[in-house]
């Protein structure tokens, strides 16, 4: 198996991103981690493989190390090349806004798995976002920004390049006025822009297929916020799948108890999200839809 850590351009915001820990910020570059598998000697079916590239949660401020590795390699497990986003998250010291910044972060990571696509046996036209908690506003504001030209533009990029075939959305983030953070003061210095603080409002016919899930006794998240975005992918007839779990802390992750940071967090049922996840990717590559 390959592992590389690769550090992605400062984006010229703050000091970057974080460790992956909790609790140890960055201070260096935001970075990108590939988990890749060497296919040289696999059957020539699966020689060439599906990506997935996961920014984990933390609340714009951290990224957690439980919804980084473990998922990453749950789905080398099951077959895809994985890639974790290290983005840039809220510096206190900063002035500007954090949003877009982390896009940009995004961007530059998708744009360098499709280009190393050869190499690390990556199929570029399935390739999937996966965000928790933040990392799903993320992924989300991202799957609205990259289809809108100026976004490219000033990459540097084509659209094409920075372009994704689908989207797994884990107790997102979806509005900064439905729950989270709570702070006006905090949601004010993570953006302006009230399309990006709303991310559903971004969502149109083109936006990538999406499987989005929550839990409905979620205290840091609401479940609303996965409901929101689902009902604006519904009006915009874009495939959905979406699950609302009956019971569940936030910050779940697999759900399972690698992940676990209390018995309450090892929760089989919920953890069954995944395995729904992968069939409906599945589902979507028997159909061609990538």
């Amino acid at each position: 198996m390959l592992f590389e850590k690769i550090e992605l351009p400062h984006p010229g915001y703050g000091r970057g991103a974080c460790s992956g820990s909790d609790d140890a910020p960055y201070s260096g570059a935001p970075f990108m981690r590939a988990y890749c598998q060497d296919s040289a000697d696999a059957p020539e079916g699966v020689r060439v493989r599906p990506a997935v590239v996961i920014c984990p949660g933390g609340g714009y401020h951290m990224t957690s190390w439980r919804e980084a590795e473990p998922v990453a390699l749950a789905f080398l497990e099951w077959g895809y090349q994985a890639f974790i986003v290290d983005y840039t998250v809220y510096d206190p010291e900063e002035a500007a806004c954090l949003l877009p910044y982390p896009a940009y972060d995004l961007a530059r990571a998708v744009v360098h798995v499709r280009a190393n696509a050869e190499a690390w046996h990556v199929d570029p036209e399935r390739i999937t976002l996966l965000g928790c908690s933040a990392g799903g506003h993320l992924c989300a504001l991202y799957s609205g920004l990259s289809r809108q030209p100026w976004f490219a533009e000033k990459l540097g990029f084509t659209p094409d390049q920075i372009a994704v075939s689908a989207q797994i959305l884990c107790y997102p983030v979806i509005d900064l006025a439905a729950g989270w953070p709570g702070d006006e003061a905090y949601a004010a210095r993570l953006t302006d822009n009230p399309s990006w603080a709303a991310t559903h409002t971004l969502v149109d016919a083109g936006t990538p297929r999406t499987f989005i899930w929550a839990t409905a006794t979620d205290g840091t998240v609401p479940a609303r916020n996965a409901l929101a975005y689902a009902e604006a992918l519904l009006a915009n007839g874009v495939d959905h799948e979406c699950h609302i779990f009956h019971q569940g802390h936030h910050g779940l992750s697999l759900a399972n108890a690698q992940v676990a940071k209390t018995p309450e967090y090892n929760q089989p049922h919920v953890a069954r999200w995944f395995n729904l996840a992968l069939e409906w990717l599945a589902e979507c590559a028997d159909l061609g839809q990538a």
